[in-house]
């Protein structure tokens, strides 16, 4: 495999989307530890294989990556901020922002393989493709969703990171003639980490693992149909023996899942039927609130890249499409959409209108709209003259005058406030310890109408407790403190909280 080595505008390139996503999980929209879900699993604790029954058996990636890098935050960072809370929140940006970067990457790199573009097309194309992100559910002034979105901290690794992950090894597997050689005649110390970057994909999240999934058995399916009337089964089987074992992995895990306790708390009621109908009724809706500027853009590409094929084909060496790479990208697309469809249908149907679970099928659309742009500015050269302004265009239509998009925490709060809380939290546990207190009243806003309820999300009144295992785990307290949670109405006075109309 022939190593390439970034040019300086490329890494220019890299570096400013490292910046610039560091800076909005930092400043502009932090990941703040706040709810009982964030609390709960920065230290937790749980073995890198598949549990039976577990609560999430299968999320062996969330589980184990979110606390190691939590830990590492608590030894690194913290005593040079001074700060828990803000030591989480920069190091979470880093991983956050690590994993989007290698995702541009991945794409950028992709754009290079499969089309006869120079690093300016290229990077044109993957500015492109990160914009989209951004602009597609842009349809208000403000508090509006976008693809690297999550409600919570927990749900980046549980959502985002993972997608990212299964994205990134599919645009890595695309069309690597490199990829191809490395399983061939690879290092088995090199094999050996891809493998275990591919277990934690597939062992991450049923909602993204899907990606792998779908990119694998549309790989098999092509191959199927390529042979035509030569097909044999154990050739296929030894053609396809990494996609055949992606897909029994993820069979495994699959399994694995709905042993545990998640997959059988469904929120909705109801005949599956009826609740598929309600999910296509909400995508319906997200397509429908999709940017008008987004929609022109995606068709426009899309209908002018098949439109350069057909007067291009034969008349410009090198513009070839690679009609197993277009197949694959068009099934795999089909196959995650009516995935994501009867997961939705099956777990909840409202979380269609969640970024976290239409990242999946968005990922595969953004890129063959990308690509497409790419293919036009192969066929087309001169259309380098437009792309800045075109993409500076593009900026404009993402940002409002208003707070565009939403904060990563519960309720929408401001995340200046869910941290100030957070240190509250932090600040009783810590006199409690200091005092020599065995067990302490735990103090937090009250979110809900009716005072006895065990709920309180996102302070709830069940799970909080764990709270106590993450502090002592990460050394902020010497031994461990039973609590009891008081949702207090001063607490929501005291940060300026809306009080629920029961109290």
């Amino acid at each position: 495999m022939k190593k390439r080595k970034l040019t300086g505008f490329e890494m220019v390139w890299y570096l400013g989307v490292f910046g610039f996503l560091f800076v909005w999980f930092t400043q502009i929209h932090p990941l703040v530890v706040y709810d009982a879900d964030d609390w709960t699993y920065l230290a937790y604790v749980r073995s890198a294989t598949p549990i039976w029954g577990d609560w999430n058996p299968a999320k062996v990636f969330p589980e184990t990556v979110m606390p190691f890098f939590s830990t590492v935050a608590v030894y690194t960072l913290m005593p040079l901020l001074g700060d828990y809370i803000l030591a989480q929140t920069v190091m979470h940006a880093l991983v956050v922002s690590a994993f989007i970067t290698v995702y541009v990457f991945c794409f950028t790199e992709l754009v290079k393989r499969v089309l006869p573009v120079k690093t300016a097309g290229a990077v044109s194309a993957s500015a492109l493709f990160l914009l989209l992100h951004f602009l597609i559910f842009r349809s208000r002034q403000q508090d509006n969703s976008y693809l690297f979105f999550c409600f919570d901290l927990n749900c980046y690794y549980n959502y985002l990171i993972p997608g990212l992950l299964n994205a990134s090894l599919v645009m890595y597997m695309l069309n690597n003639p490199g990829f191809d050689a490395f399983l061939a005649g690879g290092s088995p110390a090199k094999k050996g980490i891809f493998y275990l970057i591919l277990y934690y994909a597939i062992f991450s999240n049923l909602t993204t693992s899907g990606i792998l999934a779908a990119f694998a058995g549309s790989c098999m399916l092509i191959s199927i149909i390529r042979k035509g009337k030569s097909f044999r089964l154990g050739q296929l089987v030894r053609e396809n023996a990494l996609y055949l074992g992606i897909l029994l992995a993820w069979l495994v895990s699959a399994i694995f899942e709905l042993s545990g306790g998640r997959a059988t708390s469904s929120e909705w009621n109801g005949s599956f039927a009826w609740k598929l109908k309600y999910t296509l009724y909400g995508l319906k809706e997200v397509a429908l609130g999709c940017n008008p500027v987004f929609w022109c853009i995606s068709v426009g590409c899309v209908i002018a890249a098949i439109a350069a094929l057909v007067v291009s084909r034969g008349k410009k060496p090198g513009n070839k499409v690679d009609a197993w790479l277009s197949g694959v990208c068009i099934v795999a697309a089909a196959a995650i959409l009516v995935y994501t469809l009867f997961l939705c249908a099956a777990v909840s149907p409202s979380y269609i209108y969640r970024s976290e679970y239409l990242f999946e099928f968005c990922f595969f659309g953004l890129m063959i709209v990308s690509l497409c742009f790419a293919y036009l500015l192969s066929v087309w050269p001169k259309l380098f003259f437009f792309t800045p302004l075109a993409l500076c265009i593009l900026v404009s239509q993402i940002n409002t005058r208003g707070a565009t998009f939403q904060e990563s925490t519960v309720e929408n709060l401001n995340p200046k406030i869910c941290a100030e809380i957070s240190r509250d939290i932090i600040d009783q546990y810590v006199q409690a310890d200091q005092a020599g207190q065995k067990q302490m009243l735990l103090y937090v806003p009250i979110h809900t109408e009716d005072p006895d309820t065990q709920d309180n999300w996102p302070h709830s009144v069940v799970l909080l407790p764990r709270i106590t295992n993450t502090l002592y785990e990460h050394g902020i307290i010497s031994y461990p403190i039973d609590i009891t949670v008081v949702p207090s109405v001063e607490m929501n006075e005291k940060y300026h909280l809306e009080i629920p109309q029961g109290e």
